[in-house]
């Protein structure tokens, strides 16, 4: 752990702080479920929960752990499609080991022509969604949520006959929900930035 917390601190201003299990969703913005499968997976913790006493988690260690798990999947997807690559290569008459550069430009354009028939293929059985269209359908339906939570209040004071404390007590639960999503979805596109992918095959 010590070697993990020098690779990857906690960030600029961001204090040690002994932490919950609710602290540590809000600290990533994820849900309870997902810190239990993170405990599940090996992240560090102080102390033990037991009835009558909570978790206990160091920001670092918990930071420091979730950012070396992060890197090493992808590490592992990088050695699984450099497998792929080579495989693919071996099948058209490359060797494995070399690289798509390492092919003449028609059996490089053979490569990309069968991956771009298969992304084809994809998009078509709407098993591939362009990102735009994923956050364009994510959006509209946080606005609907909105839209719900904000009213939520007024039907339950219509509805339910709930006191001015209830009422409040919904608005700021569903305000606090509202947030949450924002974040998560933010911090979902921002951890899977768009990148220029090159084409040119025969600069390659």
């Amino acid at each position: 752990m010590d070697d993990a917390t020098k690779r990857f601190p906690l960030p600029d201003g961001v204090p040690d702080a002994t932490l919950n299990k609710g602290d540590v969703a809000q600290f990533f913005g994820v849900s309870i479920t997902t810190v239990d499968a993170w405990l599940r997976d090996g992240m560090p913790w102080v102390s033990e929960g037991t009835n009558g006493r909570a978790w206990e988690f160091q920001a670092s260690q918990v930071w420091a752990w979730r950012k070396a798990t992060v890197a090493a999947e992808e590490t592992r997807s990088a050695e699984a499609q450099a497998a792929i690559e080579a495989m693919r290569l071996k099948l058209i008459g490359g060797q494995v080991g070399d690289t798509i550069r390492a092919l003449p430009p028609r059996e490089r354009q053979q490569i990309y022509d069968v991956e771009l028939a298969h992304r084809r293929l994809m998009a078509e059985s709407n098993r591939l969604i362009e990102r735009d269209v994923v956050l364009e359908n994510l959006q509209d339906l946080l606005s609907l949520m909105r839209d719900t939570v904000t009213g939520l209040s007024d039907r339950l004071d219509r509805e339910a006959g709930l006191n001015a404390k209830q009422i409040e007590a919904v608005d700021t639960i569903g305000a606090d929900m509202l947030i949450q999503l924002r974040n998560r979805m933010e911090k979902f596109f921002k951890d899977r930035p768009e990148r220029a992918v090159k084409r040119d095959l025969f600069n390659q």
